[in-house]
């Protein structure tokens, strides 16, 4: 059974290809909706017409109906559930991703609206950009594709909706495994960070402690607060600008911060509540957090070991601010108890100058695999300084006549047995290093390198110096301390 779209567009109450008017007899198009069908042209009256009912064919399920056992066409069964659902129309809203527009959309509405004898089935489609893979449109034919299945081996459910929230829905959106994370888990890491922060400010501050007379960045807070209100407002009201929403509570968070980096007694809870709060409900309405996440629920755990870790936090800061010239070893001991045990336990501990330390009750796992990182970035820069270092003493220990050898070898081709100096360079045009594949060096080219080659003779030569008067300086120190040896025998 197939539906004649010709007939249906001449009636004069309906219009075929309302989203699409320019794919009206598109034949690719219709091919990619209808697939095998298309083929069929015995069967129809117009090529454009699509199946609204298949024959049955074996091992396919199927259903009685009046023209024989089958099963509904692709597009009849979306308006079929939809009208299920959806006793009365129009409907308001209608998604699906753009290659759906035509012809699925399109057919969807055709028959729905010739079945319901209305001209507005739907009031509003949104259609979805597609996503690419590394620039490519992802198919399975293609076999670029990849699950949400094998993503979230590698990243978490709030790094992916993240992933999608700062890209606008509409467009096309290029995904690739090595680039398309790194901002996703930079905004939720920062997001996380910010309420952390504001948890652990609450913590810190007493209500009855605190000044409660506003001053210019209370209010300061208070206006950016109602202004970015607005613009969270306006951005989802714009075409549901999740990026731009995004990034006002970025910038929102990021003053917070900045707002809880004072003195803990001139904060003003009730305002931080108020920013925290607005914060965590627009990224709960986007799925990004649950009720439990939020910074004044109670945290179970966290509550209970609140009262040891105040303590504890009070007696490192007590003991860091009494040590004396020579406590470098209890400040040793303070860093390692922040860096090595307490991430074990789930606790981040961070110092903030001359005011009170503060700490987090975060994810252990995290906090271990930071710590690991820290360890391994470290090693990289000391293995770094190594290098330089051996490079540095091999570039002052080499004399002048040894130095293009050592260091320029890759650039000439020969040099000078007797001076050291380069006489013909490789050529750059040529592939393969070999003795045809060069060319000499002007005279104007010798007269420089000539002179770095006597820069680097002084410095190594300096270098010598510094070298005797070093061994010289050791050999004293030994000779005195032999000489102290022999005084106390004598004694």
């Amino acid at each position: 059974m197939y539906f004649n779209v010709i007939k249906y567009s001449q009636s004069g109450d309906h219009t075929y290809a309302k989203m699409s008017p320019s794919s009206f007899g598109n034949l690719e198009l219709l091919k990619e909706g209808e697939g095998a069908l298309t083929e069929e042209q015995s069967e129809k009256i117009n090529e454009q017409d699509f199946a609204l009912w298949k024959k049955v064919k074996e091992g396919e399920p199927f259903w009685p109906s009046p023209w024989g056992d089958g099963r509904p066409g692709w597009h009849i069964e979306c308006s079929a559930m939809a009208g299920a659902i959806f006793k009365e129309y129009p409907i308001d809203i209608h998604v699906g991703g753009i290659d759906l527009k035509f012809p699925h959309h399109d057919n969807e509405v055709a028959q729905s609206e010739a079945y319901y004898n209305c001209d507005n089935w739907v009031n509003h489609f949104w259609h979805t950009g597609h996503l690419h893979i590394k620039g490519k449109k992802m198919s399975k034919s293609l076999k670029n594709f990849t699950t949400i299945k094998e993503i979230l081996k590698h990243k978490t459910a709030k790094q992916m909706r993240m992933l999608f929230l700062l890209h606008q829905w509409h467009t096309t959106m290029n995904y690739s495994p090595e680039d398309s994370f790194p901002e996703a888990e930079k905004k939720e890491k920062e997001f996380d960070e910010f309420f952390h922060n504001v948890k652990a400010v609450l913590r810190q501050c007493n209500l009855n402690e605190t000044s409660q007379k506003w001053v210019e960045k209370d209010e300061q807070l208070e206006v950016l607060l109602q202004q970015k209100q607005v613009a969270v407002r306006e951005a989802l009201c714009d075409n549901f600008d999740t990026p731009k929403a995004i990034l006002h509570l970025s910038e929102l968070a990021t003053a917070t911060n900045i707002y809880c980096g004072q003195n803990p007694k001139d904060i003003k809870i009730p305002l931080l509540r108020q920013v925290s709060k607005f914060v965590f409900h627009i990224l709960k309405c986007f799925g990004l957090y649950e009720d439990g996440d939020f910074p004044t629920v109670s945290a179970g755990a966290e509550d209970v070991i609140a009262p040891l870790m105040n303590a504890l936090m009070k007696f490192r800061d007590d003991v860091k601010k009494n040590a004396n010239t020579g406590g470098k070893e209890i400040f040793k001991l303070s860093d390692e108890l922040r860096d090595d045990i307490l991430p074990y336990l789930g606790i981040r501990l961070e110092d903030k100058g001359k005011e009170p330390s503060i700490w987090k009750y975060e994810d252990k796992e995290k906090l271990i695999r930071e710590r690991e990182a820290k360890i391994a970035e470290k090693a990289a820069k000391e293995e770094e300084k190594r290098l330089k270092k051996e490079l540095d003493l091999k570039k002052k220990s080499t004399p002048g006549k040894d130095w293009f050898r050592t260091f320029e070898s890759h650039k000439y081709s020969r040099f000078d047995e007797e001076t050291g100096l380069p006489t013909h360079l490789f050529n750059e045009k040529k592939s393969e290093k070999d003795p045809e594949d060069e060319k000499p060096l002007s005279e104007a080219i010798k007269n420089k390198l000539k002179k770095e080659q006597n820069s680097q003779q002084k410095k190594y030569e300096k270098w010598l110096k510094e070298q005797e008067a070093a061994a010289a300086k050791a050999k004293e120190a030994a000779a005195a301390t032999e000489e102290t040896k022999e005084e106390v025998k004598k004694e």
